[in-house]
């Protein structure tokens, strides 16, 4: 799949208002081995706590004021106290022109502020520091960016906070206890992510408003750099704190410090805040790296004279050893490459579920996917297992990771680790799964020459991003597309958004079954009804169908019907729906219409009589399809109440059409009712594996296997690429086309009772959820319980009875055939002759035909 986006480069301007030294050339050493040269940057970093109190201590227009100097005097900003007021004052004097601003939820009051210039984002996330203390402070968060130099690429990470007030006020306050206890545990989250991003080896930048002086707890920092360089750029008797930690390839070098005084201070600079604003101008330096040199080429003469570089069998052993320690590779926190985040290796006790992969090597390459697997790392694949146990069915993966150079039309994007393509399929749901656990993910549609539709999935935070896909992380956070164009992106995203874990958290499992066992019963036969007799059977199109068809030949290749999409929510109708209905008459193929459901309105009956006013309903068509694919934003109680109101809705106009029908189903979500319809439902797969049946249904009536790209048929005569269907075989067409009200369905293959055929077969599982009683007539075939002596055949004997019905309900119209069987001895267990039979239902089809036309004509509700 390919993914066209735009890699974020350096332009190579230096920070504002500061001129950038020359970079140095590349040298070499006497020994011959190859060193990259040191480079150092310089940029402002600057905190500023703008809030005073109280609250009304200084005008919005003076909070303005200080905002502004604020983004003049920095290109690295930490803001503490930004109420929700000064937001919108905020993103005008940092604007996105110039400026990210990464806030996280929206209760955070401490953002932090960047030049995009300098810097490209790489990651971001916000942690809860203090809950919510009524008269004391409101949530607050511990913000962190994950950050690159874009001229020195060099990965850096900066965290910012806002620490309870009080704690240590001279003298005590009367809560100290409670301000102590919330300061210190505080701190246990900021120490437990600093040290953390610590581990990673890239240098750390940790600033806010810390509430205490700094020489009460220097030494607590100091301990967190792990015996790297820990530098302070603020007094000691300072609350608010820039204090930074050396990377192992990179260190920090001060520069400057200014402080701006609150109002309550003295020149040269005076804000109206009462906290002072402090900035640093640090120097960021990479330190030489010996680079790896090329080998000396062994030249080896031929007897004939020639010259060949190496012996190729050593060559190819050598290629081999190397794709072996690859494959066995991992990195662990210690080892990880500067500026990449660092993984946990904490096991973490089993309450539930148990973890297969190796704990201590999460860039382990292995393989995931129902079908034909694909090369992903431990990382990688325990958040796509997340993902299905969310989703509850199995994921295909059309295209894994660490593809380097082998697919150039994805632009680099699946290279590195934690990115992978998944099957179209479900797309709605799967997305969101996805960003829930932890993926910037997005459906990409079908774009003839450059890709299938497809969802292209990054995992945030994933040490071994390629570059290119650490920039669609960035796009994501932003709200963007992440391809070239970097269109908004409208779907949504969780708030704050996650980043996975590894290992994976141990949860309680709420589906029956778990790991494995689930997983095979997903893909367990629903007995002999599966697989389906048939490949080629019945197909679905909508406007990206938009070529010339020929459905005629469709028809002579065995295409018995045709779905075609009309309506989506209540304001999109496809263009070539009654084209397309046109041209299925016309080949005598019947035609149904389909709504793709958004329940995210809440209006269902709204969304069915907007499909009911672009269709045109005629007897002999297919029932009308409800197309579930998205929730909206429903738990699934309430998208069963909605799918009933849509269910009701398109039956009652059925009924004053006086057209016979129930509406048919597609979708992969557990519904609390069936409301009677049938189900259709998607499973992709080249062998013919069973389909997932959502509840409450027990088996499906159609079943698309194939996408045109997946499954056994890739191309429909006269369609092409088209998604197939199968109907399930025992059941007949008939059940899903639309009757003159008052005609019966023809019935479904008759189950043999014990004694009339050799082998016995069971009953098959009801087809329909919990069908509701219609006043349209049934028809129930009886055999004699004692056969004709004789052997005669008998006429049948037509009994026509009337159910009265409930107050729910209408009344049922039962008309009961009796049908003589031939005498049979009774020790033997034979096949009746088919003859005698024929000539019996031929007369019972008239008996019947007789019995409907007496009926008197009932009146609509």
């Amino acid at each position: 799949m390919a993914e066209k986006i735009d890699v974020l480069t350096s332009d190579g301007a230096a920070p504002p208002g500061l001129a950038a030294p020359p970079m140095p050339t590349a040298r070499s050493s006497g020994a011959g081995t190859n060193l990259k040269a040191s480079a150092v940057r310089t940029f402002r970093v600057l905190t500023a706590n703008v809030q005073s109190f109280p609250p009304t201590a200084i005008t919005l227009a003076q909070a303005r004021e200080d905002i502004r100097a604020n983004a003049a005097d920095g290109d690295l900003v930490l803001l503490q106290e930004i109420d929700q007021r000064y937001r919108r004052v905020v993103l005008e004097e940092f604007p996105s022109t110039d400026w990210h601003v990464f806030y996280g939820p929206k209760d955070n009051r401490a953002p932090i502020a960047v030049r995009t210039d300098v810097f490209d984002v790489v990651d971001e996330e916000a942690l809860q520091i203090h809950r919510g203390v009524p008269g004391l402070h409101e949530r607050r968060h511990l913000t962190h960016l994950h950050l690159r130099h874009r001229e020195l690429g060099v990965d850096l990470h900066v965290t910012n906070l806002h620490l309870v007030a009080g704690a240590f006020h001279r003298p005590p306050k009367a809560d100290a206890a409670l301000r102590q206890t919330e300061w210190n545990d505080a701190m246990r989250t900021h120490d437990a992510l600093v040290a953390r991003l610590v581990a990673t080896g890239a240098p750390v930048i940790a600033g806010g408003d810390y509430n205490r002086q700094l020489r009460a707890f220097r030494a607590r920092l100091e301990k967190l750099g792990g015996g790297r360089q820990v530098s302070f750029a603020t007094d000691t008797a300072s609350i608010d704190l820039l204090w930074f930690i050396d990377g192992v390839t990179a260190t920090w070098g001060e520069r400057a410090r200014t402080t701006f005084r609150g109002r309550e201070g003295r020149p040269p600079k005076q804000r109206n805040s009462d906290h002072a604003a402090r900035q640093a101008t640090l120097a960021l330096t990479t330190s030489l790296q010996p680079a790896t040199a090329p080998a000396p080429a062994t030249v080896v003469i031929a007897p004939d004279g020639t010259s060949t570089k190496g012996d190729k069998s050593k060559a190819r052993a050598k290629k081999q050893r190397k794709k072996k320690r690859a494959l066995e590779s991992f990195v662990t926190p210690q080892q990880a490459p500067s500026g990449v985040p660092a993984v946990s290796t904490a096991v973490p006790p089993s309450v539930g579920r148990s973890f297969a992969g190796p704990v201590d090597k999460p860039f382990a390459l292995t393989e995931f996917g129902d079908r034909n697997p694909k090369v992903v790392d431990w990382l990688t694949r325990a958040a796509l297992e997340e993902v299905e146990r969310r989703l509850d069915y199995r994921l295909t993966v059309v295209q894994g990771s660490y593809n380097k150079g082998r697919v150039s039309a994805s632009a680099s994007t699946h290279d590195g680790g934690g990115v992978v393509d998944l099957l179209a399929w479900d797309w709605r749901r799967k997305v969101k799964v996805l960003r829930e656990v932890g993926f910037a993910a997005w459906y990409r549609a079908d774009r003839p020459g450059s890709w299938s539709a497809h969802i292209h999935a990054v995992l945030i935070g994933h040490p071994k991003l390629d570059p290119s896909a650490a920039a669609q992380v960035v796009a994501y956070r932003a709200g963007r597309d992440g391809l070239k164009g970097s269109r908004p992106d409208d779907f949504p995203r969780p708030s704050p958004i996650p980043v996975f874990s590894y290992p994976p958290r141990e949860v309680e499992v709420t589906v029956p079954g778990s790991g494995e066992d689930r997983r095979k019963g997903s893909v367990t036969p629903l007995g002999s009804a599966f697989p389906p007799r048939r490949t080629l059977d019945g197909v679905d199109i909508s406007h990206h169908q938009s070529g010339r068809l020929d459905l005629k030949a469709a028809r002579a290749a065995g295409v018995r019907w045709l779905y075609v999409k009309a309506t989506e929510g209540t304001s999109v109708t496809d263009r070539l729906h009654r084209k397309r209905v046109r041209q299925a008459r016309t080949a005598g193929l019947p035609v149904g219409a389909y709504h793709f459901a958004r329940p995210e309105g809440r209006d269902a009956v709204a969304e069915a009589k907007y499909f009911l006013a672009h269709i045109d309903l005629r007897a002999g068509d297919m029932v009308p399809m409800l197309d579930l694919e998205d929730t909206g934003d429903l738990t699934l109680p309430q998208l069963t109440e909605w799918t009933g109101a849509w269910v009701r809705t398109v039956e009652h106009e059925l009924r004053r059409r006086k057209l016979a029908g129930k509406p048919v189903i597609y979708t992969p979500f557990n519904l609390t009712k069936g409301f009677g319809c049938l189900l259709w439902v998607a499973r992709y797969s080249d062998d013919f594996r069973a389909p997932v049946i959502p509840r409450p249904w027990v088996r499906a009536a159609i079943w698309q296997h194939s996408n045109g790209r997946l499954g056994p048929v890739k191309s429909v005569p006269g369609l092409g690429r088209v998604d197939v269907n199968a109907l399930h075989p025992d059941l007949p067409l008939s059940a899903l086309r639309l009757r003159p009200a008052g005609r019966p369905a023809k019935p479904g293959r008759a189950t043999p009772r014990p004694g009339t055929t050799v082998s016995e077969r069971p009953t098959p599982a009801p087809l329909e959820a919990a069908p509701t009683v219609e006043a349209t007539p049934s028809v129930e075939l009886v055999p004699l319980q004692t056969p004709d002596p004789t052997g005669a055949t008998a006429a049948p004997t037509v009994t026509t009875t009337t159910n009265g019905g409930t107050a729910d309900q209408q009344g049922s119209i039962v008309i009961t055939v009796t049908v003589p069987l031939p005498a049979t001895p009774a020790p033997l267990l034979v096949t009746p002759d088919l003859g005698p039979l024929e000539a019996q239902l031929t007369l019972a089809a008239r008996g019947i035909q007789g019995a409907i036309e007496a009926l008197p004509e009932r009146q609509e509700p």
